[in-house]
């Protein structure tokens, strides 16, 4: 498990749910947010039908038991950053299966406000 104190900036676990989704609903430093297009992000949206909409609501439906705490962005550009890491469980459909049900997936989401801009970017939202 990360670590769950307040981090760094003085936001804690719950603050930071709060922020998540305050910038997701009003659009403040989050309309132009970022799901970043890494390997392990495509893949999932690969294997499972999953919109644009669906992984805003995702987002949208962390609360604290989803939070797995904070650390510091590995990134050489962005060694300041703080993010955050949350795990989720939902259903998804498989991608070109036919007839296919609803499967379970984890989630593993990491999401950091850039600096100095303060934008949201989802660095991770893969299975």
């Amino acid at each position: 498990m990360g670590n769950v104190s307040v981090d760094p900036d003085g936001y804690s676990p719950s603050d930071t749910i709060l922020r998540l989704h305050r910038c997701i609903d009003s659009g403040i430093n989050g309309i132009d947010f970022i799901i970043l297009p890494r390997e392990e992000n495509e893949s999932l949206l690969e294997e499972f039908i999953l919109t644009e909409d669906g992984r805003l609501d995702i987002l949208k439906k962390l609360e604290l038991d989803n939070y797995d705490g904070w650390e510091y962005s590995n990134n050489t550009g962005h060694k300041k950053d703080i993010v955050h890491l949350f795990h989720y469980k939902t259903s998804l459909i498989p991608r070109g299966v036919e007839d296919a049900k609803s499967q379970s997936v984890k989630l593993y989401i990491k999401i950091t406000w850039a600096k100095p801009t303060g934008v949201l970017i989802v660095i991770s939202f893969h299975n």
